[in-house]
């Protein structure tokens, strides 16, 4: 039994889980920045879209983001996220999307101090 191989393996397998699950937590982290970001920036977007398209198609795009066709639920009013709503604080979203800002820095360094690991481990 090659106890030095054993242990090489399973360190390996082990940084490449952590370096796994810190890729797929950056790409979570990035999914809610965006999700952020739309929130407090898709209202305004869209109103200056919106003003350069027709009602109709104003209509059919809203239905889309409201999760359904616009002709569906009969709604005429705009669909809008974020600031314009009430209880919507954009200082706290703001502050939100530092912090995983913040923790996506974190993560991507641990991805470079394990990808380094593994690199050394080959030598």
């Amino acid at each position: 039994m090659d106890r030095a191989r054993i242990a090489r393996a399973e360190r390996r397998r082990q940084a490449l889980d952590e370096l796994e699950f810190e890729r797929d937590r950056t790409a979570l982290l990035h999914e809610e920045i965006a999700r952020l970001v739309l929130e407090l920036d898709g209202p305004r977007l869209d109103e200056e879209v919106f003003a350069r398209l027709a009602p109709a198609d104003v209509e059919l795009v809203q239905g889309a983001f409201q999760g359904g066709p616009a002709a569906d639920d009969g709604e005429e009013e705009l669909f809008e996220l974020g600031s314009d709503e009430p209880g919507v604080d954009r200082e706290e979203l703001e502050a939100e999307i530092s912090r995983l800002q913040a923790e996506i820095a974190a993560s991507k360094r641990r991805q470079e101090a394990f990808e380094r690991y593994l690199d050394a481990l080959d030598e």
